[in-house]
């Protein structure tokens, strides 16, 4: 068997954690990481405030989090299967005219920028779907259609 780190074979490897990658190493390297068995223990122990490593040195945990952040829940989309509308551009600076806002304000609300509205205010430019997206929420139009 050949070791990951050095690359010298020997008959027997050892499991070793090196900066979050679980190894196969060689007695020599082994010093280079953590064993394996050592690695879980301290996880498990995570409850302590510090717990040493197999070189005597004292390393403090993280407290575990006794809660995590919601997933945001999102829609699977077909992208294949979604045309943005031909006449994407004067229905955009419609919308836009309805509300009375400038091209500047209207980029700054939806976080994109002036150039970008103006191009496809003028056609030159078609926006991607995820654009298209924020634009039919904020103008309250239609501009994405599934066919």
């Amino acid at each position: 068997m050949e070791c990951e780190l050095c690359g010298k074979k020997v008959e027997r490897l050892k499991k070793v954690r090196i900066d979050g990658a679980i190894m196969a190493v060689c007695p020599q390297c082994e010093h280079f990481g953590t064993p394996l068995e050592n690695y879980r223990n301290t996880i498990t122990t995570a409850s302590r405030t510090s717990v040493a490593n197999n070189s005597g040195i004292k390393v403090t945990l993280p407290k575990p989090s006794t809660h995590s952040a919601p997933r945001k829940m999102t829609k699977k989309i077909d992208i294949d299967e979604m045309e943005i509308d031909p006449e994407y551009s004067s229905i955009i600076r419609a919308g836009r005219e309805r509300l009375g806002i400038s091209q500047d304000d209207f980029a700054a609300k939806i976080k994109e920028k002036r150039t970008l509205i103006a191009g496809i205010e003028r056609g030159s430019l078609k926006p991607d779907l995820k654009t298209a997206k924020k634009i039919e929420t904020f103008l309250k139009v239609k501009l994405v259609e599934k066919y």
